[in-house]
């Protein structure tokens, strides 16, 4: 009797790939003959990709009660780029290099204020003095629908290695849009803090209250400063 033939196998959809080694062409896509193999490389660049999540949401996490009336935008991405980085030169993670990063570069804090932020710290003291001056924009003074913007400078104490995180907002005074005279406070650095990260929030304010109804037009976010005790 003779054999039975086996079905014929469905050919795949081929994919098109670019190599350095063989230029643009096509191919079966990997796995679909055979199980796909990863190399060393290839696994090491998984695993550092499934590390940096962590930082990266402990920081991201950490902003979403910031951001109920400015959502959007690409920063959980930046943050896993960064902290990848980091993980692929077998650095310990950290916040430096974090800083003039718009929370939504399609609302870029320029649009609204020119801020000046300078943070000064020693390791043997437990505060941060910080000094900060602004000037708005001509966009802001000309359109004249805001008497006023709060502010509002978050500050951002991690712990990568207990995958922790201390939140401290500090919420100025409604600032006219004339007012350009410098501000300055003192923040209390948490036991065992060993680096800040610094958000800046700029909202729109009309007699005291912050204007709901005009989407993010006046509204700003941004990254401004980060710092490590050494």
């Amino acid at each position: 009797m003779p054999a039975k033939k086996k079905p014929l196998k469905k050919p795949t959809d081929k994919i098109t790939v670019n190599s350095r080694a063989y230029g643009r062409h096509e191919r079966a896509p990997r796995g679909s003959r055979s199980e796909a193999v990863l190399n060393p490389a290839m696994k090491a660049h998984g695993l550092r990709l499934l590390s940096s999540n962590i930082p990266a949401k402990l920081i991201k996490d950490a902003l979403i009660p910031f951001r109920i009336n400015f959502k959007g935008g690409m920063i959980w991405q930046r943050l896993l780029k960064h902290f990848a980085a980091q993980a692929k030169k077998g650095e310990q993670y950290s916040v430096a290099g974090i800083e003039n990063w718009e929370i939504r570069p399609d609302y870029p804090t320029g649009r609204i204020l020119a801020a000046g932020v300078k943070i000064k710290s020693a390791e043997q003291i437990s505060n941060l003095e910080v000094s900060l001056k602004y000037v708005f924009s001509k966009r802001v003074l000309e359109r004249n629908t805001d008497t006023a913007f709060r502010i509002t400078l978050i500050f951002f104490f991690p712990d990568f290695a207990n995958n922790t995180i201390i939140v401290t907002p500090h919420v100025l005074p409604d600032k006219p849009v004339t007012d350009v005279e410098l501000t300055r406070f003192i923040i209390e650095l948490p036991a065992d803090a060993n680096s800040y990260l610094l958000c800046l929030k700029a909202e729109g304010c009309v007699n005291g209250v912050v204007s709901q109804n005009s989407g993010n037009v006046n509204k700003a976010m941004s990254f401004v400063g980060s710092g490590i005790r050494v």
